[in-house]
């Protein structure tokens, strides 16, 4: 394929996740008694997630390594600082998965969880919390 086509197709879906996460995201204001805060480590789990959907639709190439997605991070401006940031670990070189195990199996995760429990983005997509204790079941993504 023509680099030009894919890096054009590339382009395109990250608009389009990008254009999605806004429109998401542009729900409605907060309630008049709640304080407006920064993101979450879920919500950079949520725009990582974004990352490894186009890399299972062939949109992008899955990062091997974290010098690998400092090339896509402007992309995801959600994730980004909380991974250089070191607050969300990944497990560099695995993709999502459709298999009956990829439930048990941890992509990404907040760097505190393995001792004080956190918020874990598993292999099947499912992003949740876990406690110290479900995140040492949890095995590491498989490529």
């Amino acid at each position: 394929m023509d680099p030009r086509v894919r890096k054009t197709r590339q382009t395109i879906a990250v608009l389009a996740w990008l254009i999605a996460g806004f429109a998401i995201g542009c729900g409605g204001g907060p309630a008049a008694d709640t304080k407006s805060a920064g993101p979450t480590v879920a919500d950079g789990l949520t725009n990582l997630k974004g990352l490894y959907t186009q890399a299972a639709q062939g949109a992008m190439t899955l990062p091997k390594s974290l010098a690998e997605f400092t090339a896509v991070e402007p992309f995801f401006p959600v994730a980004g600082p909380f991974v250089l940031g070191g607050q969300i670990d990944c497990d560099w070189g695995a993709g999502l998965k459709s298999t009956a195990d990829a439930a048990t199996h941890r992509l990404a995760f907040e760097k505190r969880a393995a001792d004080e429990g956190g918020w874990v983005l598993l292999q099947d997509g499912t992003i949740r919390e876990v406690t110290a204790d479900e995140f040492r079941s949890l095995l590491k993504a498989t490529p």
